[in-house]
Formats: structure tokens, C-alpha cells, sequence
């Protein structure tokens, strides 16, 4: 049986993708934001290798939420930051 080829990286990319929601959501956005990323690049390198199944597409999806929403909720902890650290100079 022969195998497609990027098949194996298109898996990766589904599994990092949804690793990297439930990191984003439930334990830590920057290591979300980090697995997101690496997701989309084997997603673009399975595209390059002339697999387009499914799976492929699902690890793109899910790898782009998890670098989309871990780049905002970063943004907002930072934001949060900044503020809490105004506020106690203020008091």
C-alpha cells in the first residue's frame, strides 16, 4: 500500500492544531500560539507535497484559530498587565 506523501504532516498539523485550542483555552496562549504556528507550517508543507485531503485542510483550520486566538487573548493579558501595574503606581 503505498502512502501519500505529506499525509503524516497533515496529521501532525491536525493534532497541534487541536492541541494547541485546548492549550489556548484551558492552560496557556503563548504555548498555544507557539503549537498554532508550527501547525500551519506542516499544513503548508503537506499542501507542498501535493496532499490535500481533509485532514490537511482540518490541521489548517485549527492550527489558524489557535494562533488567531492566542495571539488575542495574549494581547489582552498584556493589556491587563500594563493596566493592574498603572493602577498600583497610582495608589
Amino acid at each position: 500500500m503505498v502512502e501519500e506523501k505529506g499525509k503524516n504532516l497533515a496529521l501532525a498539523s491536525m493534532i497541534l492544531g487541536i492541541v494547541g485550542l485546548v492549550f489556548t483555552f484551558l492552560i496557556n496562549t503563548l504555548l498555544g500560539l507557539i503549537l498554532g504556528i508550527v501547525g500551519l507550517v506542516l499544513a503548508s508543507k503537506s499542501k507542498q507535497l501535493g496532499f490535500t485531503g481533509g485532514m490537511r485542510t482540518a490541521g489548517f483550520v485549527t492550527s489558524l484559530i489557535s494562533v488567531i486566538l492566542g495571539a488575542v487573548l495574549f494581547v489582552l493579558a498584556a493589556v491587563a498587565c500594563v493596566a493592574a501595574i498603572g493602577i498600583m503606581s497610582m495608589a
